[in-house]
């Protein structure tokens, strides 16, 4: 495949090492600029039979099994428009191009947002849906397909559907929507989608509980689940040995209800003998800042996993057991109340593969151990996504 033998649309060049996934360049690089356009470039790819991917922001390109041959890369950086902002019914249409940051910066002039985490900066609305992305947020807003209510969809036929609406109370056809969430892109390629907006709080105070093992831990978190509080998030941070684990728990509303909530949450926690402090301001984002940087810092190896929340305590101390037993040495950051979340596991690749492997055999105290980073050497062993 060359970019002189292809006759689609759109811009294209050679692939080039920039472009490259898991070390496989991509042959040529097709850069579609309107709907028509994207649905025809995969029409022309089938017609070839050419090994195709679609690509955003090139955030989480290497999550998935490794790729042995890619003749096709398809951007969607040019279709990065909001389509229409009906802020009045707290909902817009996107294309898949657009990066998070950019949409909620022009949300934000109605005082809406889409209430999305991007893990990464330049992540885009398709490439969040592709792979059903969530963080901190999901406590509260749930996950990408929780907020969305319509699609639109390139076929490799060359046509564009859709599925859902416009409106929230929609029950019109098959939910593609939620089919496309999480499919990483090997169904269609997501053109636009439609979601439900949330009005942006009016501040916002982070309570940081810094317990002293992973039963004051657990204890914490599921006196705030039973309590009346209602917050934004509830993230754990621990190392592998528990030895630290921080609880941050974010409140945003007006200023009364949050001030009312954090200090509820602090003295809750002095009178159980566990320290805390309230962050606002420009301390509290840099916290949330770090809060979602320090996962993915440097080359360790991560995986997704899930939990019962009930649970939490065992599953601290089954991530405890596997470090020492394989060697490594673990952090878990994850959705508290929720269940769910990362672990990066540190050491040499046979150490990290045995890590998986226990995990994996851990169930039913962890579940659904996912590969998202790891070198080929790792990936070339042992399945990404497990049995």
């Amino acid at each position: 495949m060359t970019a002189r033998a292809w006759s689609g649309p759109g811009l294209v060049r050679p692939g080039a090492h920039d472009d490259a996934i898991d070390d496989v360049v991509p042959a040529i690089v097709v850069t579609p600029e309107r709907t028509a356009d994207l649905a025809a470039t995969l029409a022309e790819a089938s017609r070839l039979r050419a090994t195709t991917i679609v690509s955003g922001g090139r955030t989480k390109m290497a999550w998935g099994r490794p790729a042995s041959n890619i003749e096709v890369a398809v951007s969607t950086a040019r279709l990065d428009r909001i389509v229409t902002h009906r802020h009045g019914d707290l909902i817009a249409t996107i294309e898949a191009g657009a990066a998070i940051e950019a949409v909620n910066a022009a949300l934000a002039q109605h005082g809406q947002w889409l209430p999305i985490d991007a893990t990464f900066s330049g992540a885009t609305i398709g490439g969040v849906l592709a792979t059903n992305d969530s963080g901190p947020l999901r406590h509260r807003h749930g996950t990408p397909r929780d907020l969305l209510i319509g699609i639109h969809l390139a076929t490799t036929d060359g046509r564009v559907v859709k599925a859902g609406g416009e409106v929230v109370k929609n029950v019109a056809g098959y939910d593609l929507g939620k089919l496309m969430t999480g499919a990483h892109g090997s169904l269609a390629a997501i053109v636009s989608a439609t979601f439900k907006l949330a009005p942006i709080p009016h501040t916002s105070k982070t309570v940081v509980a810094h317990c002293r093992d992973r039963r004051a831990a657990a204890t914490l978190i599921s006196s705030i689940a039973a309590g009346r509080s209602e917050p934004l998030a509830v993230e754990i941070v621990s190392s592998s040995d528990a030895s630290a684990v921080d609880v941050l728990v974010r409140f945003a509303s007006t200023t009364a209800a949050v001030d009312a909530q954090a200090d509820a949450l602090r003295d809750e926690s002095r009178a159980s003998n566990v320290e805390s402090d309230i962050l606002g301001g420009d301390a509290e984002a840099a916290c949330w800042r770090e809060h979602g940087a320090r996962m993915w810092r440097g080359d360790d190896v991560i995986v997704r996993c899930a939990w019962l929340p009930a649970s939490l305590e065992a599953v601290l101390e089954r991530v405890a057991r596997v470090a020492g037993e394989a060697h490594t040495t673990m952090a878990l950051t994850g959705r508290a109340s929720i269940g769910a979340g990362h672990l990066r596991i540190a050491g040499d690749i046979d150490a990290q593969i045995r890590a998986i492997v226990q995990l994996r055999a851990a169930a039913p105290v962890i579940r659904h151990v996912v590969i998202l980073r790891a070198p080929l050497a790792i990936k070339s062993q042992i399945d990404v996504w497990g049995d």
